[in-house]
């Protein structure tokens, strides 16, 4: 069974995940095992937006020895080392919420509640939990196989999937689609 978590995004690094070309989270710490998260975007939005199924993490330090020096995968990985990014994590899948859920409701529920700088169980939350459970929810945006690492995106920041064409072509049809612009997340580049 999967841990589940409350996780939080800077809104300005979701848009590639809300697009499904970022296939791994990179953070400093993390549980070591497969997890389910609910998607909390801070401020200026402090929203939770859906569920992100994660695989179990991988050390970066793991990754980097099975690429050579030159390559463009080691470099990256390097960087997310350099960074103390430890831990590279599989994003297996993206489900969003229909009505995007205000931090305030979930502070009326449990007024004890703190957001975490980077994840915690939701379980212990049992009136949050419940009411993140029950909201009603799209279908699934993407699914990403993991049986092999994504060499074209491992390691890749933000910004550099923000220049890429398949975040433009993206982009541009999800910023007219009333079910996205409801995720008013920005951009690392500024647009």
């Amino acid at each position: 069974m999967k841990k589940e978590i409350f996780l939080s995004f800077r809104p300005e690094f979701f848009r590639p995940i809300l697009y499904g070309i970022k296939k791994y989270e990179y953070r400093k710490r993390f549980c070591m095992e497969a997890s389910t998260a609910y998607l909390y975007l801070s401020a200026p939005l402090q929203e939770v937006v859906g569920i992100m199924e994660l695989g179990v993490p991988v050390k970066t330090r793991d990754i980097i020895d099975r690429y050579p020096q030159e390559s463009i995968i080691h470099k990256r990985t390097q960087q997310c080392i350099d960074a103390g990014e430890l831990f590279a994590i599989p994003i297996e899948s993206l489900q969003l919420y229909k009505k995007p859920i205000s931090i305030s409701t979930i502070k009326q529920l449990e007024p004890s509640f703190h957001v975490p700088r980077c994840y915690s169980g939701i379980q212990k939350y049992k009136k949050i939990y419940a009411y993140l459970k029950k909201q009603e929810m799209y279908d699934v945006e993407f699914y990403n196989k993991h049986d092999t690492i994504y060499e074209d995106n491992f390691g890749m920041t933000c910004k550099e999937m923000e220049l890429t064409p398949e975040f433009e072509r993206k982009d541009a049809a999800y910023t007219n689609t009333a079910k996205y612009n409801m995720i008013r997340c920005g951009y690392v580049n500024k647009k």
